[in-house]
């Protein structure tokens, strides 16, 4: 059946909002909340530019060689369908939060430097789509409304843009600095069972405890954002 080959029951996605973090840091501040997708998105468009240069032309006439500069962050657009049909927060109030991400947070505007939220699309065992991000933009078409003008359902165009720093890795063995990327831990969740996801061999998970400090991996607290690093080759046959 269908609901096999595609892994059974599908898992909700979910948009998670976190403070910024404080300072210079480059891990997000505690979950402040999250719009919980009512319906999966269709199709979700991620998005990566590198930037090179042409302008050293040689006198030739020939096309000048490429010389890299730098990567763009990732970008990601997907939409997000909003209905008061079922219990659960308002359209409005799931709109406003949508808005919200756009502006910097009160706290940090106090303490420098100023900064919107955090988030990330958490789907399941997605990676690909799962980076933290700054949204960039919210594009709201309400479409239905109550008798007292009350909107009723809401399609949103969501905008990300990867808050920058050091990017995931397609692949998580290719070595090099960097992480693969992080994942936020839940109930049920170990660090073996993630280095199985992340590079499809559980003995890994001393990596993971050794990148993010964890003294104890059977107490790693739920809520907790996790680095899942690069790991460099490991040579078969190779001594130690």
């Amino acid at each position: 059946m269908l609901s096999e080959l595609l892994g059974g029951a599908p898992v909700r996605a979910a948009l998670v909002i976190y403070d910024p973090p404080t300072g210079a840091g480059t891990s997000p501040g505690p979950e402040r909340g999250r719009v919980k997708l009512q319906f999966n998105p269709e199709r979700v468009r991620v998005g990566k530019q590198a930037v090179w240069d042409r302008s050293r032309a040689p006198s030739n006439g020939e096309a000048a060689r490429a010389q890299f500069v730098g990567a763009q962050p990732r970008t990601m657009t997907l939409d997000v369908f909003l209905d008061a049909s079922g219990p659960g927060p308002s359209v409005q109030d799931q709109v406003e939060k949508l808005l919200d991400c756009c502006a910097p947070t009160a706290r940090s505007t106090a303490s420098k430097p100023a900064s919107a939220p955090w988030v990330r699309l958490a789907w399941g065992h997605a990676r690909t789509t799962a980076f933290l991000a700054l949204v960039t933009r919210v594009d709201a078409e309400y479409t239905r409304f109550g008798h007292d003008g009350t909107p009723l359902r809401a399609q949103c165009a969501v905008s990300l843009e990867e808050v920058g720093g050091t990017v995931p890795r397609q692949n998580p063995t290719s070595g090099g600095d960097g992480p693969v990327g992080t994942h936020l831990v839940v109930a049920g969740d170990s660090l073996a069972g993630l280095a199985w996801q992340a590079y499809g061999d559980p003995g890994r998970w001393r990596e993971i405890a050794r990148a993010n400090d964890v003294d104890d991996p059977a107490r790693v607290p739920v809520g907790t954002v996790l680095v899942l690093p690069v790991l460099e080759e490991r040579v078969a046959g190779g001594a130690g």
